[in-house]
């Protein structure tokens, strides 16, 4: 019988809910003029966030309620279902810009596999990793069998072209192996063997290099990356104070996608410097409840689960933030509940319901949940 304390933690689902309730403002302004030259309709891009976010939320209680436990049943499912999708989009990708196949299209319906696939992976690793404990510090038998999940992954993704979305899985998994006290030797090694084939892959796709190299032109004084610059006007204009919700210049057509990959400016332009600091608190308040939950679960399982979600999330936060402000080259990563969205933020959401679940089991002792966690694998291997 479970023993949960039958509580979430209200301190990483306030500001969750925050976020996806402030993102229906910034969308709104930040896509209208786009929506118009879309399809004639102010609000139609706004439409579709709102029904999006709306799942997201409904996902988040959802999945707050059902036992993490049980994922461990469907990992297999999952990572054969994750590969599956990649694989998929090798033939039949759809294209969009610069030959990237990201996404499958269907019946009107946009899906994007990646977002899936960074959350099946992390939960097979955060298994395999609780599962392997006592032995994971063996290099044939412990180590290699998990990292030959996470480079499967990663070449798949990497060869749509996505090498940012790559990137960010290959590192929130070592920071995963690391938390799993996996030898820092073998990591090393791991990183060590990959930098070679991660420079030969840059330097064959022209579209990184051009990022690489406008970026390094915009921080030098020049003006090679337009969107970066455009960017960095609306945070100008914005001041202090911003010039306040719906008024932004930036959204005119001057910043390409200003309700997507670049929101962060449209945030920095309306609300001013207070509107990006609370974006910034609610973003540093998940992630150390987050990694406070992971501290003090006692189950393994739940404990790498609970910290691969918080990285996942804080580090997509981070990278999308430091790039809208000009801190590193442009990297296609969306803002977590505040960007324009798609199959991103209903499986953020799921993700969040998923820590939202386990928080509830913060103070159940390691005992019951070890003698819940075996009985939900017993049809389980490794």
């Amino acid at each position: 019988m479970e023993t949960r304390i039958n509580k979430i933690d209200l301190w990483i689902l306030i500001p969750i809910l925050a976020l996806i309730t402030f993102s229906l403002g910034v969308v709104y302004s930040a896509s209208s003029s786009w929506s118009v030259k879309l399809n004639g309709d102010s609000s139609y891009l706004f439409r579709n966030h709102l029904i999006r976010a709306s799942v997201g939320v409904f996902c988040i209680f959802l999945f707050s309620r059902i036992n993490y436990l049980h994922l461990i049943r469907y990992r297999k499912w999952l990572m054969a279902g994750a590969l599956l999708l990649l694989s998929y989009l090798l033939f039949a990708g759809v294209e969009t810009t610069k030959g990237a196949a990201r996404w499958i299209h269907f019946s009107g319906f946009s899906f994007q596999p990646a977002d899936f696939v960074k959350y099946a992976l992390l939960i097979n690793i955060a298994y395999l990793l609780s599962k392997k404990k006592d032995y994971i510090n063996n290099l044939y038998y412990g180590y290699l069998p998990i990292l030959g999940y996470v480079l499967a992954v990663v070449s798949l993704i990497a060869v749509q072209p996505n090498f940012s979305t790559a990137s960010v899985i290959f590192i929130s998994s070592l920071m995963l192996f690391w938390v799993g006290k996996v030898k820092v030797k073998h990591m090393t090694v791991t990183v060590l063997s990959i930098i070679p084939a991660a420079v030969l892959f840059v330097l064959s796709k022209p579209y990184i290099l051009n990022r690489i190299f406008s970026y390094r032109e915009h921080t030098t004084g020049g003006d090679a990356s337009y969107q970066l610059s455009q960017a960095i006007i609306g945070f100008g204009n914005g001041g202090f104070w911003g010039v306040g919700p719906g008024n932004s210049n930036q959204r005119e057509f001057f910043l390409p996608q200003s309700y997507d990959d670049f929101v962060f400016s449209i945030v920095g332009e309306e609300y001013g410097f207070w509107g990006v600091s609370i974006v910034i608190i609610l973003f540093a308040i998940f992630i150390y409840r987050g990694l406070k939950l992971s501290k003090s679960i006692q189950e393994d399982f739940g404990k790498y689960l609970a910290f691969g979600i918080t990285v996942i999330i804080g580090l997509n936060a981070v990278i999308n933030m430091m790039v809208a402000t000009g801190m590193i080259p442009t990297t296609g990563q969306t803002l977590p509940f505040i960007s324009y969205g798609g199959t991103s933020i209903i499986f953020n959401s799921i993700a969040v319901g998923i820590l939202l679940n386990i928080s509830t089991f913060r103070l159940q002792p390691k005992g019951a949940l070890l003698r819940e966690s075996l009985a939900n694998t017993e049809q389980s291997d490794d």
